[in-house]
């Protein structure tokens, strides 16, 4: 990758962050593009130069939640076990490796501004998210698919606010448990 390449996702990278950060912790509304400039530590022209607006960055937050989302539904036949097992493990994985960022989105997702913004494109997610822990529950052999995607889709989103609220929350111990329970 050429340097200014670099610099430039290396900007992008350090805007999101800082914007994620403050958003989660001024809230969405009382937080300026300004701030977010300032707190990155480059111009307000600069930032310009990477995203139009405040809305455009929160879009880039939430669509860099999206790509982590489809990443936990990739099987490997590496890893072994069914889609469902392997969705489990790939969402455990993705919050450690990514808890900070996962922490401040779930609690921006709960500013009712954000929400309202976003409610489309959070809705098709819910929806792609349900549709494909169904698909993994046909291919299971599980009985009732569609009421036991919500039921499995609420236990790892219950078991992801967990642990981003609680330092010693067992996500290890309590996916394996969600895992057996889907074992035939």
């Amino acid at each position: 990758m050429p340097r200014f390449q670099e610099k430039r996702e290396h900007s992008i990278n350090k805007l999101v962050e800082v914007a994620l950060s403050l958003f989660a912790l001024k809230g969405y509304e009382a937080t300026s593009i300004r701030n977010i400039a300032s707190e990155a530590g480059m111009s307000l022209g600069l930032l310009y130069n990477y995203f139009k607006s405040k809305d455009e960055l929160l879009e880039e937050i939430f669509r860099r939640g999206v790509e982590d989302i489809h990443a936990s539904f990739e099987q490997s036949p590496e890893q072994g076990g069914s889609g469902i097992e392997q969705h489990i493990r790939q969402t455990v994985k993705l919050l450690k490796e990514k808890k900070d960022f996962w922490k401040l989105l779930h609690g921006i997702r709960l500013q009712s501004e954000v929400v309202k913004q976003l409610m489309a494109e959070m809705q098709e997610q819910t929806a792609y998210i349900e549709d494909r822990i169904r698909q993994n529950l046909i291919e299971a052999g599980i009985p009732f698919p569609d009421l036991e995607a919500k039921l499995l889709f609420a236990s790892i989103d219950g078991m992801a606010n967990h642990f981003l609220l609680y330092p010693n929350y067992p996500i290890d111990d309590v996916a394996s448990l969600l895992i057996m329970k889907y074992k035939k």
